[in-house]
């Protein structure tokens, strides 16, 4: 029987300068600005509502994650599981436009969580500028000890382990056959990097040639990850929040042969099978936790 959790959803990531975030996502990650209302920003990569969340703020931070549950008794079974464990929940209606039921909580190391069902349709897809992504792919939130927020998505969410590197480094956990929707890596509460998926590799050079012609590049890759096998490329946004291009990911067909990858700390193989590991920038990176999400009110 499946976990509560259908897909990954987006991210809500507060944003020091809403224009210049809005007009890099649509000029460079070819999303499209469904509405603005109250200094946020609702933006999709297709036809839902949303797959980003920009809201005006004092600082770069992350403010939410969202899940799509399966449809609402999965909501209702998920609500009650978070009450036996005496999970905090913050909301149990819709805190943003276009969706139809939410729940919000705040996980063991201050993460503010939001699972929703029936999401609005957002109308045409393309956009015509940028690379725009296939889909909303994964968050990799950042926690002094991943164990706990790892034990937290298997027992509660029901995730499943799919690779990791260390132990207590870097962890990847799936909801569905991608083999990762949540990474989780050592650091203090937050966010490291927030991903999208693509169609190829040559995708990934069109990026290339998009960033260079809008005064950025990448930070790391093009590479091919061990963990999860992707092909994948790295770049900050305005905000400073890292954004992750991918293509090629490995699907867990089969639940009941699939074994977890485990990756020493010290090989280079787990973080790239092409180049260079991961530069010590994207190690130290972790955007921090909205105020409100740290405190969960």
């Amino acid at each position: 029987m499946s976990g509560p959790i259908k897909r990954m959803a987006h991210v809500g990531l507060q944003v020091p300068d809403l224009d210049a975030s809005v007009a890099w996502a649509t000029t460079v990650m070819g999303m499209r600005e469904v509405e603005r209302v109250d200094g946020v920003s609702y933006l999709t990569h297709k036809d839902c509502h949303h797959s980003l969340q920009y809201i005006e703020g004092p600082g770069s931070a992350l403010d939410h994650i969202a899940m799509e549950a399966h449809d609402s008794e999965a909501l209702a079974r998920l609500t009650a599981r978070l009450r036996e464990e005496s999970v905090e929940i913050v909301s149990e209606r819709p805190e943003e436009r276009g969706i139809a039921e939410s729940l919000r909580f705040v996980g063991p190391d201050g993460h503010l969580f939001e699972v929703f069902t029936g999401m609005e349709d957002a109308g045409p897809i393309h956009t015509g500028s940028g690379v725009q992504p296939r889909k909303f792919g994964h968050p990799t939130l950042t926690a002094p000890e991943i164990s706990v927020t790892q034990d937290f998505f298997r027992a509660v969410l029901e995730f499943r382990l799919s690779d990791e590197i260390g132990p207590g480094l870097l962890s990847f956990m799936r909801c569905n056959p991608d083999h990762h929707g949540l990474g989780l890596q050592k650091g203090e509460p937050g966010l490291n990097h927030y991903a999208w998926e693509v169609e190829n590799v040559a995708v990934l050079t069109q990026l290339g040639e998009t960033l260079a012609k809008n005064g950025s590049r990448f930070i790391w890759g093009p590479g091919r990850h061990g963990a999860g096998h992707n092909l994948f490329t790295y770049h900050y946004d305005p905000a400073g929040c890292i954004v992750e291009y991918y293509a090629d990911l490995y699907q867990v067909w089969d639940e009941a042969t699939y074994v977890p990858g485990r990756w020493a700390a010290d090989d280079p193989d787990g973080q790239n099978l092409w180049g260079p590991g991961v530069p010590m920038e994207m190690i130290k990176a972790a955007t921090p936790l909205a105020e409100r999400a740290a405190v969960g009110s």
